[in-house]
């Protein structure tokens, strides 16, 4: 790390940096053609799979992928739901079986899991719908997104009753998906603005069975909900990881095109970024943090990184208009980092500053 503005707060072993330092050379490759599943089983050989015991490592260690290749990152990142709501247990007669075929790879990360439970997090209408059937259950409805489909190994799906009184949690195998799941349609993979490279699929479903001997647990709705909007208004270490790649790249273009400006817009963004991250993971580790506040920092950060990655744009000028340029791959990203994990709560919270701004 020497002559980066922003320090790293806990230092990452070597062997990590060698292939974190290889992730971001081929971000952009990985950015158009998908995240190779290489990625993902070099991290987990490296011990970066399993739970996470040093939450300082596991920040520094997020920041430093997103800022790599945030597509890499929210495939490594995704696998983590599945890996602790096994650990946890289940509830069903079958958890104990799924835990024996799954935990042990999950841990290690030679298991790749994929997961779809963002749509439970909306209003309306239960979609996709389950409805308890003899042996197991059937599914109806449609997943908008899958991320990780086409290199993952087992998908972990919540689903809500008709009621959304209770959420169903299965883990279905993804190899021969369609022949094993009647009625289940995977789509091709979705065009989107950004993070085309996360391999991300819609799926739908047409009263589709899925045995009792896919079903890990059937839990209480609100509970669940309640303690995933803990988690979705904390500041986001990726987003901050996003920003600390933009000031970097910034400071080195500025220095290359022997721009004052941009040398002195990246000491000043560099600052700021430390400010900022202090302040957030003080707020994270403090049992008194105020919602209110957590909420008000996440905004900060995701307008934050939106100003760092532009900053960069500017900097570089026409170029970095043209596909495959990584200035303009990190504001993509910090666009997609302003929608991934929304709720209503933090959405609301967004549009209420910028309208403070005006």
């Amino acid at each position: 790390m020497d002559g980066q503005l922003i320090q790293s707060w806990v230092p990452l072993e070597p062997e990590l940096e060698a292939v974190i330092a290889r992730i971001a050379q081929t971000a952009e490759d990985t950015d158009r053609f998908g995240v190779p599943r290489s990625h993902i089983d070099s991290l987990a050989l490296v011990g970066a799979h399993g739970l996470a015991k040093d939450p300082q490592r596991q920040r520094e260690l997020t920041e430093r992928l997103a800022g790599a290749d945030a597509s890499t990152w929210f495939c490594w990142t995704q696998h983590q739901t599945p890996l602790r709501t096994m650990l946890a247990g289940g509830n069903q007669p079958a958890a104990q079986k799924l835990s024996d075929r799954w935990l042990k790879g999950l841990e290690s990360g030679d298991v790749l899991a994929a997961i779809a439970f963002a749509h439970v997090r909306r209003g309306g209408p239960a979609n996709p719908v389950v409805h308890q059937v003899d042996g197991g259950w059937e599914l109806t409805g449609k997943l908008d997104w899958v991320t990780s489909w086409d290199i993952a190994d087992v998908l972990m799906l919540l689903a809500a009753t008709e009621d959304k009184s209770k959420f169903v949690v299965f883990y279905l195998p993804v190899a021969d998906f369609e022949n094993i799941f009647v009625n289940a349609n995977v789509g091709a993979p979705l065009d989107l603005l950004a993070m085309s490279g996360t391999h991300s699929r819609p799926i739908e479903f047409d009263h589709t069975f899925i045995s009792e001997e896919c079903v890990f647990g059937v839990i209480d709705a609100h509970e669940w909900l309640e303690a995933d909007s803990l988690k979705t208004v904390l500041p986001n270490p990726a987003a901050l990881g996003v920003a600390r790649a933009a000031i970097e790249e910034l400071n080195r273009v500025s220095i290359d095109r022997k721009q004052a400006k941009g040398e002195e817009l990246a000491h000043e963004l560099a600052r700021s970024f430390e400010d900022l991250r202090t302040r957030s993971y003080q707020e994270i580790d403090d049992p008194d943090s105020s919602r209110g506040d957590l909420v008000a920092l996440r905004v900060e950060i995701l307008e934050f990184v939106l100003t760092c990655t532009v900053a960069v744009v500017t900097a570089t000028s026409g170029s970095a208009m043209v596909r495959g340029n990584s200035a303009e791959r990190r504001v993509r990203e910090a666009i997609f980092l302003q929608v991934q994990a929304q709720t209503q709560e933090t959405r609301e919270a967004m549009l209420a500053r910028s309208i403070c701004e005006l």
